[in-house]
């Protein structure tokens, strides 16, 4: 029989790791030591993101078939449309695509939120991957 150690849990913390247990269908020693391998072969810490750009970041969206181009501020949040639907300077991304979606379909709601509907044009990522965490 192997050895055994006790480990004192709070309640929650039981409660937690009994529901981990039975979702991996595993005993609670299992699971911690599931929980253990996979902090053991995990990377030391998470990778870095990279800075923030300095200058204006070329973004687009793309609605109804239509590719519409921007250039997004870091520095002040900003984006402007140099031209076609919705062309102009907004204080935010999300200002930004309500005036795209006013320009092509007037009549219905413009909310979007802005962050996930531009792409970075350099890496096709949302535009929320270059949102400071702040």
């Amino acid at each position: 029989m192997p050895d055994q150690y006790a480990v004192p849990l709070d309640r929650t913390t039981h409660a937690k790791l009994t529901l981990l247990a039975d979702a991996w269908d595993a005993s609670p020693s299992e699971a911690v030591g599931r929980l253990i391998e996979h902090f053991w072969n995990s990377p030391a810490a998470p990778p870095t993101p990279d800075p923030a750009p300095d200058g204006p970041v070329a973004v687009h969206a793309l609605y109804e078939g239509r590719r519409i181009s921007g250039y997004f501020d870091p520095a002040s949040r900003s984006l402007t449309i140099p031209e076609g639907p919705g062309a102009g300077h907004h204080r935010t991304p999300s200002g930004a695509a309500s005036a795209v979606l006013h320009a092509l379909k007037p009549g219905i709601r413009t909310n979007r939120n802005g962050w996930s509907f531009w792409t970075v044009d350099a890496t096709g990522q949302p535009l929320q991957s270059l949102r400071p965490s702040s």
